[in-house]
């Protein structure tokens, strides 16, 4: 061989071996580049993941949250309407009270009321009630006027006129009725 392909065969080795060299600075760069892009990858899948589990965990909140409010109106109104019913059935049984019951009503509201002295006039539709029966309050006096209602018993004084009938006094306490009512009912609920 001679001097001149000693040369080119140095040159070709050289440029080889420069060639080798760059082939693994790429491949080492490749790698490190490789190796940077799957660390972001999982640090961003790990991100978007916890992301995902908070909007996940927020929404289930939330709808939860919506279906126990709905439920619990629902609830509520059942609740509501039992009491409602409770009180319509005592209104019911009420206006159906025999002679014994009326007796002990009218002697008790005489004794809440104070009636002493009056005069007074029965309902247009009462059954049960009659001037017997209202002559258990000492001091007033049948009224031989019509009446303008159709239950119970109006008592007129000098300064006060008094409705007493069981319905009317239902009415009356009908808020605090109910309070007491929903408490029985209800009480032992948190």
């Amino acid at each position: 061989m001679t001097k001149m392909d000693n040369v080119s065969i140095k040159v070709i080795e050289d440029a080889r071996g420069v060639r080798s060299e760059n082939i693994r600075e790429a491949e080492k760069k490749a790698e490190r580049i490789f190796a940077e892009a799957a660390k972001k990858v999982k640090e961003r899948t790990a991100i978007a993941k916890t992301e995902a589990d908070e909007h996940y965990r927020k929404t289930f909140d939330k709808e939860v949250f919506k279906a126990k409010s709905t439920l619990d109106q629902k609830v509520l109104l059942v609740k509501l309407e039992l009491v409602e019913d409770i009180i319509e059935k005592a209104r019911t049984r009420l206006s159906h009270m025999n002679r014994k019951d009326w007796e002990k009503f009218l002697k008790k509201m005489a004794g809440e009321s104070g009636i002493d002295e009056g005069r007074y006039l029965i309902g247009r539709e009462e059954k049960v009630l009659d001037d017997s029966l209202v002559s258990i309050i000492k001091g007033i006096e049948p009224d031989r006027g019509k009446a303008d209602f159709d239950k119970g018993l109006k008592v007129t004084g000098e300064k006060a006129e008094i409705m007493l009938s069981p319905e009317n006094y239902l009415d009356m306490d009908i808020e605090d009725l109910k309070m007491e009512i929903a408490s029985y009912l209800f009480g032992g609920e948190k």
